[in-house]
This record gives C-alpha cells, sequence and structure tokens, in this order.
C-alpha cells in the first residue's frame, strides 16, 4: 500500500461523510480503523481500550491509541500522521482532546456499534458537536475494493482451493472429523492463510467418524491473508449419493449459473438472490439463505448483502460469494459458496476448485 492508494481512502470516506451530512468522521478499533491505518488495534472500546481515528472533513485525521499500541503499530509507515498517547490508567480525554483540536464541524459521525465508554468521552470532549450514527458511511466506505484489496482475497481464495483438495484427498470411511480438519485447516496455513478456521461439517473437531452416505459440508470461514478473509463452501459425498442428494445438487449448480449470470454493475443486488431462487425454485426448492455477502476485513460477512429487499447496485470492484443452496436435512446443506469479483461487464470467481459433484 502507498501513501497515495490511503489519500484514496480518506478521500472516499470524506465524500461517503459529506452525502451523509456529517462534519467527520470517529473511527473505531476494527476493520474501518485497520481499513484507514493499515494497523489492526485490539478489539473493544473504552474503557477497555480507546482506539479511535477521527478524521474531520477538512484537514489531518488524528489517532489516539495507548502506548502499548504505539509500540506495537508501524507508526513510521502509518497514513495517519498525528498520533496521540495515553498510557494504560491514566485519563485518555486529553489525548482524545487533542486528537479532536482538528475538528471544527458540529456533526460527527461514529462507527456503528459505539462504546458506551468512548460515547460519553467524545460528549465530554466535544461537548458542541451532535453524535450521529452513520451506517450508510460505514457501510459503504469498504465495499468497493481496490486492488491491493482484491490480491488479498485472491490469495485467501487460492488457500480455500487448497483446502478443499486436501479435503478430496483426506475425508475417506473410518478418517475421523478431527483428522481430516486438521489436515485440511494446514493446507491452507501451507498455501498462504494467515488464518484457518473451518465450519460446517467441522465446526466441533470431533472423533466422529465419516460414514458411507455422508454429506460433508466443508464451509472454510475463515481463509485469510493481510486481515481479509474469505468465506467458501464444496461438499463432499462419501459414497455414492442418493437420488435427491443429486438432484439438489444439480439444482444448486444451476442456480449458481443463473446467479452468476446476472452479476454485472448496475443491477440492484437483490436481482442476483432472485434469480438465484428462481431457478431453485423451478426445480422445487427454496432458497432460504441470502444467496451472498460481503466480504473483506470484516469477520467474513460484510456489506453488500445479495438478498431481497436490497435495490444497492452493484458495482465495479465488489467482492462477495455466490452461496445458492438448501438444506438436505436438519444441518446438513449442499451449497456451493464462491467469492466473485465484479468487473465491468460481469464478474471473476476467485476460487478455482472445480464446482463438479465430488464422491470419495
Amino acid at each position: 500500500m502507498t501513501s497515495a492508494d490511503f489519500d484514496a481512502r480518506f478521500a472516499r470516506a470524506r465524500a461517503l461523510a459529506a452525502e451523509a451530512g456529517v462534519d467527520g468522521l470517529y473511527v473505531t478499533a476494527g476493520p474501518n480503523f485497520r481499513w484507514l491505518s493499515g494497523e489492526a488495534a485490539h478489539p473493544g472500546g473504552w474503557p477497555l481500550w480507546l482506539s479511535a481515528i477521527l478524521l474531520p472533513l477538512d484537514g489531518e485525521p488524528a489517532m489516539v491509541i495507548s502506548k502499548m499500541h504505539a509500540e506495537i503499530f508501524d507508526l513510521e509507515r502509518c497514513p495517519v500522521r498525528t498520533v496521540h498517547t495515553y498510557v494504560d490508567g491514566e485519563d485518555p480525554r486529553p489525548a482524545l482532546r487533542a486528537a479532536a483540536a482538528g475538528f471544527r464541524g458540529t456533526v460527527l459521525g461514529v462507527d456503528d456499534p459505539l462504546w458506551l465508554g468512548d460515547a460519553e468521552l467524545l460528549t465530554e470532549t466535544l461537548p458542541a458537536a451532535k453524535l450521529r450514527r452513520t451506517p450508510e458511511v460505514f457501510q459503504r466506505v469498504r465495499a468497493v475494493k481496490d486492488a491491493f484489496e482484491i490480491e488479498q482475497l485472491r490469495i485467501a481464495a487460492a488457500s480455500h482451493d487448497a483446502g478443499y483438495r486436501r479435503a478430496a484427498e483426506v475425508i475417506r470411511p473410518g478418517v475421523t472429523v478431527a483428522e481430516a480438519g486438521t489436515e485440511i485447516m494446514r493446507a491452507m496455513a501451507e498455501a498462504g492463510s494467515e488464518e484457518v478456521a473451518i465450519v460446517g461439517a467441522f465446526k466441533q473437531l470431533s472423533g466422529r467418524r465419516f460414514a458411507p452416505g455422508d454429506v460433508v459440508d466443508v464451509d472454510l470461514f475463515p481463509g485469510s491473508h493481510g486481515g481479509y478473509r474469505g468465506d467458501t463452501a464444496r461438499n463432499v459425498f462419501v459414497g455414492e449419493p442418493t437420488a435427491e442428494a443429486r438432484r439438489l445438487y444439480q439444482a444448486t449448480l444451476a442456480a449458481y449459473d443463473a446467479a452468476i449470470a446476472v452479476v454485472r454493475p448496475g443491477v440492484p443486488c437483490e436481482e442476483i438472490h432472485r434469480a438465484c431462487a428462481a431457478a431453485m425454485r423451478e426445480v422445487g426448492y427454496d432458497q432460504v439463505w441470502k444467496v451472498g455477502h460481503g466480504v473483506g476485513l470484516n469477520e467474513a460477512h460484510e456489506p453488500p448483502l445479495l438478498q431481497y429487499g436490497n435495490i444497492e447496485p452493484v458495482q465495479e470492484g465488489m467482492v462477495f460469494t455466490i452461496d445458492p443452496g438448501a438444506f438436505l436435512a436438519r444441518d446438513t446443506p449442499i451449497h456451493i459458496e464462491d467469492m466473485v469479483v465484479v468487473t465491468a461487464t460481469g464478474c471473476e470467481p476467485l476460487n478455482t476448485f472445480s464446482r463438479e459433484l465430488l464422491v470419495v
């Protein structure tokens, strides 16, 4: 990331803040903080930590963090050049007051959710300012990814693909959930994932042994790189699937193709869900969960949400999941989930692992 890249991020945040009618933003520890600074503050607000960036519409951004964070952060490379610190146990108000000195407005947009302790400190420090929740700013500011972010998500997707390749090798009758799950996570780490987790059939790494007839939900959530978390899924069938399982899987493939076909800039997000749901409904299934969601610095679920009621238009550079499917039985979903990046004319799947039915 260059200083020009961060300048573009500051400009985008300021433009959205101005559009929302606020004079600046108060950004707390979390994905937005990292997006603006390149640094990951420990989660939590005051009185646990006071970690925040104040970004006025006019003037330079300023950061307030503990001295512990100041030792951890690479402040020489941090794009927020003005940093005020406090020591754990000290009153952070002087540091916050200094960080807020450049704010000349009357309405301050705050992150959502905002810790009560932060709100109280802001009210005391900026008594003339009105605090306003601005979810529309914080939901939109990171929705369109820059080239750096897309590359991080490509690497995350590649680690997922490595996990699926290992799953196809190790899931067999008699192998335990713990044994297979450990191997899948090892493959992801070897492929470059900086953190690994696996849910679906592996949310508990138990001693249960796979058996013929199992439909194994390999849901990789997350595999990450540079803090960017992916979310994808595949099914592995242990032994020949039933006729109903095959039928549902083929319906899911058709729904995936139907959803992909309508993704392009300008299309309302809900239309992608509608296309998927219509394809599932044609063969007698209901799409009971949203067909997709954004991915990025958050816990792998962020805007845009591809669901009924969301008329937000798709934009080039968005990265989200396509996840059609239905439940074959209680807690046994058949689904195919990929991450895709929106291009000028459609979309490009970031995952390369086969979407064809996999029997072991």
